[in-house]
């Protein structure tokens, strides 16, 4: 089965309790991409240098892809809970999926598995950005 890996920045300043502050980078078709990638985000990229901010590479299996395939897109489902503040929390994401028709079965099941308040499904080049500027605190 084919893996790719998810690189997600935190910013430890602005998280409490059982909310993260996240910036999800991209999926990357190798481990390494995605770290070079965040030692040049912590580096270069305006906030991400400025702050206390941390990151996070997880492994994604991508269902009905082969180890041989080039996949350059998936498909991964989030679902989540809002606080008081409008902040996500509780969030759950799916493995990834080939295409939004996979993705959107697979939605059904979760949703009937787990009790959370909003649900999407979002799509990702393997291999690109989809956080590309900084950001800024006020």
């Amino acid at each position: 089965m084919l893996t790719v890996y998810n690189l997600v920045l935190i910013d430890s300043e602005s998280s409490y309790d059982d909310h993260n502050e996240e910036f999800n980078i991209g999926f990357f078709s190798a481990r390494s991409a995605a770290e070079k990638t965040a030692e040049k985000y912590l580096c270069e990229v305006k906030g991400f240098k400025d702050y206390r901010v941390t990151y996070r590479i997880t492994e994604k299996s991508v269902i009905g892809a082969s180890d041989n395939l080039s996949v350059p897109d998936v498909y991964v489902i989030y679902g989540w809970n809002e606080n008081d503040e409008q902040d996500e929390t509780d969030v759950i994401e799916s493995d990834c999926y080939l295409s939004i028709e996979q993705a959107q079965a697979q939605l059904e099941q979760l949703k009937s598995k787990y009790d959370r308040g909003q649900w999407c499904i979002d799509k990702y080049s393997i291999d690109n950005c989809c956080w590309q500027e900084g950001f800024e605190k006020v």
